[in-house]
């Protein structure tokens, strides 16, 4: 997802000899996942629910309140992570395949062949079914760590692709730019030899960058045209990502009538127009309640766009999987995060949530096996000012799926890499006590350890 991403990035780059990596062959497993999953006819259905603040990850309760089964879902996977073995089983016991985002976010000096890279492989191998492995993807834009040098990218997308194939012939790799900038696009593509399918991540929105003075010229429907007359003629297209914006919290507007035009036109023009697309995955996140971002993509957070979204991927078109079952009945969510439709809308900001009972400063650096300890860098918890840097560091026997901090009961950072940190500029709060949450998740989204503590920041 194109935006401020959540930590700090840093951009470290090596080079690897180009002759040492050969074209890959087919493994002895039989043929490659990414020649027999190219449906005769349609697009199968994908979605991003993790984040979904209506169903929060349950993927029977996503597909009874959108009425169908989908054949994918997403996870974002850093690189130096496990495979999410756990997650993955689940998506494929219900019919479908794991699309998983697996990003190098502590820049490419880290993808090596190693134990690490082969080890990865020999787990999406045993998981006995197709994955659909989205590799270092939005490398054109400056916003991911791995962008800026094509020729390193290129190198150590082939370093992986080939480990992949030799040891996982279930794995389709999918190499995927986001819809902007265009110009870079092709200046990252590895080749057609190293290349299963290509995909693009799109987003309808109302502003760039989430600035009213940055208007969105560049069209949902021109983004993927980009691509598709590029690469649809050799490769199968998979719309990795895509979601249209209902509220942008930039310029406090409802935009749902902006979403429902996009939703429309987007998904009704792929079998007309783009009968290569051969997948689709909607990105149901409200990015501008959790902070993340400044748009609301969520599906399930306004009754319009969830009642079209429903209308849109009924029929023959889109497709459930192979064996994901038969249409479900739909239900009326309760939705919490519903605003008013129809004409634009001033949003108030809400005060923060202040504590209601004295919490302890930040002081234990060290936990329990079975604890999250919090500590802060840069200035004492009693007077924090300017800049400074909050770590998590998580009890040994737990095993963290996501962290999450939380200031004042509001989303400030989530991150599934090691060291667990969020940088907050203190700078623009209010002078005194403040909450600071931190969350650990397991893979199935239950709560593994919980701290709370207050940070006093001063009078700037």
């Amino acid at each position: 997802m194109k935006g401020p991403r959540l930590y700090p990035w840093l951009l470290l780059l090596v080079l690897i000899p180009v002759t040492a990596l050969a074209a890959p062959t087919p493994g002895a497993d039989g043929p490659r996942a990414a020649q027999t999953l190219v449906p005769a006819h349609g697009a199968y259905l994908g979605a991003y629910v993790q984040l979904d603040p209506v169903v929060k990850g349950d993927l029977a309760a996503f597909e009874k309140l959108v009425g169908r089964p989908h054949y994918s879902y997403l996870r974002y996977v850093g690189y130096g992570e496990p495979f999410p073995h756990r997650w993955a089983q689940e998506v494929v016991a219900r019919g479908g395949i794991p699309q998983i985002a697996w990003e190098p976010n502590n820049g490419l000096a880290e993808v090596q062949e190693d134990a690490y890279l082969r080890g990865w492989a020999e787990a999406a191998r045993h998981l006995g079914a197709p994955v659909l492995l989205r590799y270092a993807s939005e490398m054109n834009g400056n916003w991911m760590p791995y962008s800026g040098k094509p020729d390193e990218y290129i190198r150590k997308w082939r370093l992986v692709y080939r480990v992949m194939h030799e040891t996982a012939p279930n794995v389709v790799m999918i190499w995927c730019p986001f819809g902007t900038p265009r110009s870079n696009i092709p200046l990252y593509y590895p080749g057609d030899d190293y290349v299963d399918w290509v995909g693009i991540n799109i987003y309808a929105v109302v502003y760039n960058n989430g600035d009213p003075k940055q208007p969105a010229e560049d069209t949902q429907l021109d983004q993927l045209r980009f691509v598709y007359n590029l690469y649809a003629e050799r490769k199968p297209i998979a719309v990795c990502e895509y979601a249209a914006t209902h509220f942008c919290s930039a310029s406090k507007q409802c935009t749902t009538d902006f979403a429902l035009k996009n939703m429309r036109e987007f998904y009704e023009a792929l079998p007309k127009l783009f009968p290569r697309v051969m997948f689709v995955s909607w990105f149901s996140v409200e990015a501008s309640a959790d902070g993340l971002a400044h748009n609301d993509y969520a599906v399930t957070t306004d009754p319009a766009v969830l009642n079209l979204y429903r209308e849109l991927i009924q029929g023959d078109y889109f497709l459930a999987g192979p064996s994901a079952g038969a249409p479900v009945t739909p239900t009326t969510p309760d939705l919490p995060l519903i605003r008013p439709l129809g004409a634009v809308t001033a949003v108030v900001p809400k005060p923060p949530v202040r504590p209601t009972r004295p919490l302890p400063l930040i002081g234990q650096a060290v936990p329990g096996p079975s604890e999250v300890a919090l500590s802060m860098r840069g200035a004492p918890p009693q007077a924090a000012t300017g800049r400074v840097t909050l770590t998590a560091t998580v009890g040994e026997k737990l095993t963290p799926d996501t962290v999450v901090f939380y200031l004042d009961g509001q989303v400030r950072c989530l991150t599934n890499m090691r060291p667990y940190t969020w940088d907050w500029n203190t700078a623009g709060y209010d002078p005194g006590e403040h909450a600071v949450r931190v969350v650990v998740t397991g893979a199935d989204g239950s709560e593994l350890a919980v701290r709370e503590v207050s940070v006093i920041i001063a009078d700037q």
